[in-house]
């Protein structure tokens, strides 16, 4: 859809010495942080020399990697991964070049439910290979059944129950055919979609502590175990406000948003961020798909006395052109009726609609106190009743009285 990769650059190292005065030294890599002596080595990858560079304060911002897989072929010509602007070149110049006739997907989640969409659109015939059951399985099972479902519907071949054995590969190096336990597939492109790892050797060198998501560990200030270290974006974790737990969320969004609260505190601010609720929302060919807060699997997992409540609507008054169905669902505290979660599914008003599901998990409301908001209410945009207040009222009736 973006035709100049160029527009995807927020910002070049030259705008930052324009602009803020900041200097940026691009191919250098830090191999070691003294955080007593303040001190840290740096290699100058392009003059080939090491050098070392003093600090008052730190920021480790070192984001996250693709996970790979170690199987024999994995590393051939054609398997790529998703993670940086330069993959995204890679591929796109990979179709470009060699014009290849298939795709396998490996792993079903955000990237991969997006990628197929993109391969698709390119003219290739797409598959997606995955160990679980349904796609996108943070979800709960009434909506990945509808992702699953719409895939399949725009011609994505969904392989479920699956797990790679091996890639076999050619003379040239490409990998020819995925080996599973579910059979032998031909393709002519792999792209590795399993999630990433974050990048925490540096931090784990400099003494810097990790928590049990295996991210590094920070404060509300962004602070680690160091008091002038600090970390933010896909290296870290992040606190959910629903849980009350530290949890890994590797979204761009929490990233920008840790980023100016480390930066903010290095520079010698005060400012904290507060946490998460886990929002997020993407495309899957014509269904928009939004959630926040916690599963219903995840509800349970962590205590909640857990019950749920699903409806279909309408996106806007029936009579109106352009009116589609949409699904919502709510996970809720039974003896409470606090809301803990929400998921949403349909080909119009979703993504926007997840946002006030968020607000209410930020507020701890309950869901008898969202059946009673006053949302903006016309037909071209909502029906008299909104879903999400269908969905709270019927909730609420789910709720234990006192």
């Amino acid at each position: 859809m973006v035709k100049d990769g160029e527009k995807l650059i927020v910002r070049t190292p030259e705008q930052f010495k324009e602009i803020q005065n900041i200097e940026v030294l691009t191919e250098h890599r830090v191999t070691r942080i003294d955080s007593e002596e303040k001190r840290m080595e740096v290699i100058d990858l392009k003059e080939s020399y090491t050098r070392h560079l003093s600090f008052d304060k730190i920021v480790i911002a070192t984001g996250a990697r693709s996970r790979r897989l170690h199987l024999p072929g994995s590393n051939g010509n054609n398997v790529f991964a998703l993670k940086s602007v330069q993959d995204g070149y890679d591929i796109r110049t990979f179709v470009d070049e060699k014009k290849p006739k298939r795709a396998i997907i490996l792993g079903a989640g955000y990237i991969s439910l997006e990628m197929c969409e993109a391969f698709i659109e390119r003219g290739l015939e797409t598959w997606i290979m995955y160990r679980g059951e349904l796609p996108a399985s943070n979800l709960d099972p009434e909506i990945s059944e509808m992702i699953s479902k719409e895939i399949q519907d725009k011609g994505v071949q969904f392989v479920s129950n699956c797990h790679v054995a091996s890639f076999t590969t050619d003379a040239a190096g490409n990998v020819t055919r995925v080996e599973s336990d579910q059979g032998s597939y031909p393709t002519d492109l792999v792209l590795v979609a399993l999630g990433v790892v974050p990048n925490v050797e540096l931090a784990q060198q400099t003494g810097v502590s990790l928590g049990n998501t295996g991210a590094v560990r920070v404060d509300p200030c962004q602070r680690t175990n160091f008091r002038d270290v600090f970390a933010g974006g896909d290296c870290c974790e992040s606190f959910h406000l629903v849980s009350g737990e530290p949890v890994y969320a590797p979204l761009g969004d929490i990233a920008n948003k840790q980023g100016r609260v480390a930066g903010e505190n290095a520079a010698g601010g005060d400012t904290t961020f507060y946490g998460i609720v886990g929002s997020l929302a993407f495309k899957v060919f014509d269904l928009e798909v939004a959630l926040t807060g916690l599963s219903t699997k995840v509800a349970t997992a962590h205590g909640f006395d857990v019950e749920t409540q699903i409806i279909q609507h309408q996106s806007r008054v029936g009579y109106m052109p352009g009116s589609k169905p949409m699904t919502v669902k709510l996970v809720f505290d039974r003896k409470t009726g606090r809301l803990l979660g929400g998921q949403m599914i349909g080909k119009e008003g979703v993504a926007r609609r997840i946002n006030t599901l968020a607000v209410a998990l930020h507020q701890g409301m309950g869901v008898d106190e969202i059946a009673r908001l006053d949302f903006a209410y016309a037909p071209p945009f909502s029906p008299t009743f909104d879903p999400i207040l269908i969905a709270a009222e019927q909730a609420s009736k789910k709720v234990l009285k006192r």
